[in-house]
Formats: C-alpha cells, structure tokens, sequence
C-alpha cells in the first residue's frame, strides 16, 4: 500500500549536486554520492559521527530528487541472527509485505520533518556475525598500484571493509618517481589513513614511463618487502583501487582453507567467454590475484627476466611470470565469489542473482556506477552475508536484494534460478550476449524482462545509520505514471 505527500520545494539545484548526481545514478537514481562524514562511515568511530549519520528527511527528499507529490512506503526488518545458518541464494519469507506498510497520510509541512514511521517490524534470520573483524585479517597483505590522485578517494572507500582490520595496504604510487616531491599530499594521505583506522604504506615507482603492466607488476618488490616485516603474512592479494571485499574476515577465512606453505595462485576468471577466449586463463585483477608467500619468492627472484615477458596487462604478467619460472608449473586454483565484473550496460541481472558466495565487486563506479560503499552499510546490523541477499517475498510477487534493489513482479515471480540476462559482453555493445557468452559464470540464463511491464523496479539510491545503529535503506523508481511521479520505498533494517 502506498502513502502520498506533497512537498514543496524549489526546482533549482546546485550545479555541484547535479554534476554528483549525473556521475553516480546513471540509472535510475538521483542521489549525489556520500560524503566523507555519512554513508561511507565506519560502525566503530565515536558517538560525535552519530549526529552527522542522522538526516534530516526533508534534506534526504533533496538529496534523492524529490521535490514534488511522490508514493511513499516504508517496512522495518529486523535481523535474527542464527547460529547454524548460511548464506542461501534465496531466502524465502512467509510475511507479507502489504500487512507491514506504514498507512499514515501526512500533510506536506510534516514531511519536512519526518517520513511515518515503521508500524510492524519483520523478523529476518541471517547468519551470525562478529561486529569487528577478525585478528586472522592480519594473515593476508593486500597492495594496489595506482596514481596519487585515486588515492584518497579509494581509501574513504575502502574504509567499509578494511577499516581496523590488521591487514597492511601496500600501496604503489605509479605517477610518483619521488615521494619527498609530494610530502604534502602524502603527508595528508598518511593522516586519512590514520583517521580511517587503515593500515597503510606508500612506495614510489621510479620509471612513470612504464605500461600498466610493469607498473602492476612492479607490487612485487614493495609487496615482497613487507612480507620481511610482517611475520603473519600468509596471503598476497593483489587488487585494483576499486575492488571491494564484503568481508575480509571471510576473504581471509577462505583463502586459509589452502596450504599457504606451497606456491600457489588463486583467483578467479572474467564472466565473459570472449574475454577469456582473448585473453587466456588467468586470475582477473579486479576481483582480486592472491599469492602464498613462497610462490610471491620465487616471482621476486626472477623479477627482471619477468619484465620481458609484458603485454601491457598486469594480470597477464603475473600469471605469465608464474608459467614461466615455477616448476613445476604452479597452475591457477579457482577461487569462486571472487567477480571481475566485466560486462557492460544494465547490470541489474547479476546483481540480482542470488551469488552465493559473494567475497569481491569490482567495476561498480566505473563499467557501471552503484554505490557499494553505502549499499554495504547494512551489513553493521545484518552482517555480510545479508549484502546483495536475495528475499523472496511470494505473497507479493516481490524481491528485495538487499542493497541493490526492490523489484515487483505484477505477471508472477519468474525463475530466480537463472539470471536474467540484462548486460552486454563489452563496453559500447547494446545488443544480449550469445547464449554461451556468460554460459560458465552465470549458468543457463533467462532472456531480460521489459522494466515498468513485466518487472517493476526501485533501486537503493542511498542509505544512513540513525543515533540507535538501525540501518535507513532507500530504493528509488522515477517517474511511475509518466508525469514525473516518484515512488520511494524505505527499508529499515532494525538494530
């Protein structure tokens, strides 16, 4: 059921939040990215951050858009945790929705103040969780290789997963010969690092002149390095600066499952058949190469002959540097939930897919843009095996993913087994991947569903904690009747 209001607001915006808004909600959506103080804030900084995380709702309507009469819904959830439980692709709930919608109908002027309030809480078991990671985090040492303007950026990012964990970030500066020429701004990264709770250490690449191979290539130096320092270190993970663990407890968990004492290579491959028809059997870099410490060795010790064997891909070279000097040959392992993303256009099908498990996302403001970062804040009262959950909720015919969307199905829930094939192979292609395109990574998949017909869809544009902890999730549908009209349903995810 839905609630109508009215608000009154000025058509004008600041040139500042529409340029936000254009980069960051492509589809769909129109909330501006977060800033350093909201979204992206990590569950464990002071009280004083509470007051910060707590928006006003008449702002939020600006901040998503919304400035005329919109539909409104809202549903709390309230996370059970389970001791015996696991991740499912999907999870079936037995409530329906439409007994639990808020039915309040308020004027304009009390909008400005405050959305109606939840009237029945939903129970949702999830798996149980530890509210801090893990000192096993300190097992695995990760490094990226980008340029110093990225940086700071990246690292508000990746505060939501490796925030106090006791994994070091190695960090390569490739557009830097000379670190003491910037003290500066590495002195003020060093500080956001600090403040962010991040482990951090910056080293210099002398030839800036280099492909993007070598330059990736080139963390096995600075990498090997801290291995010297760091006597815990098992695990080498190699990432780029917009690869994003949803729980590196979980990642680390996982890679112990191996015997750390061997040479061995880990990761996954791209989603598409034409990428690895083109480019061979590798672990992609976005979703994340992982090295055991003796394999990372004996790669430092032929470094220099390495060098030749570049082709201007970072991924390609550490996998060929391996095939080339380890004997015998160390072969790659596949490590599944770790994903490149490497497809273009709507991605809405693999969001939507029920992965279980899900240990990386890559490609999300760049291929496509989705704020992770704040689709991932409800895993501080969820857990992380909630983000990117899928809840069946039959009795209405509807779908949450949690983070990414809510979708209403009005003709019937069709198979949720099978993807819905929504995305293109490459970048700049428009037309539905060959049937065997996503064939190994996706399975069997479904032909795409015509949106506002056959599939009604609100996806997350934004999310905030309030003062108690609870979770404030938004999903966003534009203009549902063809004059303008938005339809915003809220998600609290009870603490």
């Amino acid at each position: 059921m839905f609630v109508r209001f009215s608000k009154q607001k000025s058509l004008q915006l600041t040139a500042a939040f529409l340029s936000c808004t254009a980069l960051l909600y492509l589809f769909h959506c129109l909330a501006s990215s977060p800033g350093k103080g909201t979204a992206y804030r990590h569950r464990n900084h002071d009280t004083a951050n509470k007051q910060v995380l707590t928006e006003v709702d008449s702002s939020l309507l600006e901040r998503l858009g919304i400035q005329q009469s919109f539909e409104f819904r809202r549903y709390c959830l309230k996370p059970k945790k389970q001791k015996d439980l696991r991740r499912q692709g999907l999870v079936n709930i037995s409530r329906e929705l439409s007994t639990a919608a808020s039915t309040d109908f308020l004027e304009a002027s009390v909008v400005a103040e405050k959305l109606p309030p939840c009237t029945i809480n939903i129970d949702i078991d999830v798996p149980s969780f530890h509210t801090t990671a893990t000192k096993d985090t300190q097992n695995l040492l990760l490094g990226i290789a980008t340029k110093l303007s990225r940086l700071e950026g990246s690292l508000i990012e990746m505060q939501r997963w490796l925030s106090q964990t006791s994994a070091r970030l190695v960090v390569l500066v490739v557009d830097v010969s000379d670190l003491e020429n910037e003290r500066e701004m590495v002195s003020n990264l060093y500080a956001t690092a600090a403040k962010l709770t991040i482990d951090m250490v910056l080293h210099p690449y002398l030839d800036t002149g280099d492909s993007e191979g070598l330059k990736n290539f080139g963390l096995a130096g600075p990498l090997h390095e801290e291995v010297q320092k760091l006597q815990e270190v098992k695990w080498i993970g190699v990432i780029d600066d917009d690869t994003f663990f949803v729980s590196l407890s979980q990642m680390v968990a996982k890679l112990n499952t191996f015997d750390h004492k061997l040479p061995l290579y880990l990761g996954q491959l791209s989603e598409g058949f034409t990428r690895v028809s083109k480019e061979g059997f590798k672990a992609w870099g976005g979703g994340g190469i992982f090295l055991s410490v003796p394999l990372l060795n004996e790669l430092v010790d032929h470094f220099e002959e390495c060098k030749s064997l570049d082709v201007g891909f970072g991924d390609i070279l550490w996998r060929d540097c391996i095939h080339h000097v380890t004997s015998p040959t160390v072969k790659l392992t596949l490590l599944e939930g770790l994903n490149q993303m490497d497809f273009w256009g709507d991605p809405s099908g693999w969001y939507e897919a029920g992965h279980d498990p899900i240990l990386t996302v890559h490609h999300w403001k760049s291929w496509h843009f989705h704020p992770i970062p704040t689709a991932h804040l409800v895993t501080d009262v969820a857990g992380p095996d909630s983000f990117l959950q899928r809840y069946l909720f039959a009795k209405d015919s509807s779908v949450l993913t949690n983070g990414y969307s809510f979708v209403h199905y009005p003709d019937g829930v069709p198979d949720l087994s099978l993807v819905e094939a929504t995305m293109a192979e490459d970048v700049g292609i428009e037309r539905s991947p060959s049937w065997k395109e996503f064939h190994v990574s996706m399975g069997r998949t479904r032909p795409a569903m015509r949106v506002g017909v056959e599939k009604q869809s609100w996806l997350f544009c934004h999310a905030l904690t309030d003062g108690d902890g609870n979770v404030r999730q938004f999903y966003l549908r534009k203009n549902i009747d063809g004059n303008g009209t938005n339809s915003l349903i809220e998600i609290d995810w009870i603490a």
